[in-house]
């Protein structure tokens, strides 16, 4: 548009400048107004060729701009299109993550209802196990009543026994524990023989009383309370007939007690060669014998 009007001004010009030439009779003062014309139109057309480049630098300037926002468009473009990758991997890792979440979610599930199964099973065991409690305490009760009335019952039964046998005399005491002992009703001899001892300390067949009471516990295995009823027996009464006895009794049940072999070999030796006329000499010699072959082998 401005190329135009330039273009028009000039053809004006050149118009003026024809028909002066072509002999036609101009006054000075036409020739004034024509230059002071011509002056105005080189100004208008100055101020036009500077409107011109203005117009031409803020078109260049638009089109930096424009070529700008371009490029700022095509970034935006790529970022939008590096956004929707972005976005469509985290919707890949999203699916992703609440398939796990799920699975544990499940797993946590199964967990909670195993726990769940295992604390009613515990719950059961226990109440189960406080029952069995219950039952033996009450059993136990019934059965420490039961003793508690046995005992009462055999208590009483001994001090009719004992108040019984305090008007007997010592030979008729002593014929019953040996009666007993003679049926092997071990446990009642030696409470038979254990009253006479304890009753007639001095009596006449106190020291076979002694003797057949270390018996009663030799024959029921008791050898630690038979030893140490030869042991008061050979202590008090040392010239006792039954010494030959008790030291081949006293022995035997060292050696089945497997303790004090030294001091059991000690009184096997001891009967023959204090008592070598006595029954019990020979068979300490058998004994020793065959303690010798057993050591040697």
């Amino acid at each position: 548009m401005a190329a135009n009007r330039f273009a028009a001004l000039h053809a004006l010009v050149l118009v003026a400048a024809v028909s002066i030439s072509s002999g036609c009779v101009a006054t000075q003062r036409d020739i004034l107004d024509l230059s002071q014309q011509t002056d105005g139109m080189t100004l208008k057309i100055n101020s036009l060729k500077t409107v011109m480049k203005e117009i031409q630098g803020n078109q260049a300037d638009l089109n930096t701009r424009l070529d700008e926002l371009h490029r700022s468009v095509s970034i935006l473009n790529e970022n939008l299109k590096d956004n929707s990758d972005s976005m469509s991997r985290l919707g890949v890792k999203m699916d992703d993550l609440g398939s796990a979440l799920g699975m544990k979610v499940q797993s946590l599930g199964q967990s909670i209802s195993q726990t769940q199964e295992i604390i009613a099973k515990t719950e059961a065991d226990r109440l189960k196990r406080e029952e069995e409690r219950k039952r033996l305490d009450a059993e136990r009760a019934q059965a420490e009543t039961a003793a508690k009335a046995a005992a009462e019952k055999l208590a009483d039964a001994a001090r009719k026994k004992e108040l019984a046998a305090a008007s007997i005399p010592p030979s008729e005491l002593y014929k019953q524990a040996k009666g007993n002992y003679d049926k092997k009703e071990y446990e009642l001899a030696a409470q038979g023989f254990a009253l006479y001892v304890e009753r007639f300390p001095t009596g006449s067949l106190v020291e076979d009383s002694i003797y057949l009471w270390g018996n009663c516990f030799y024959a029921a295995g008791d050898f630690e309370n038979a030893a140490r009823k030869y042991a008061t027996l050979l202590d008090r009464y040392p010239k006792s007939d039954l010494t030959p006895a008790s030291r081949m009794r006293y022995a035997l049940s060292l050696m089945k007690l497997k303790t004090h072999l030294d001091e059991a070999r000690r009184y096997l030796e001891s009967i023959p060669q204090d008592f070598p006329n006595s029954p019990e000499a020979a068979k300490a010699k058998k004994l020793i014998e065959d303690w010798d072959a057993k050591k040697a082998e």
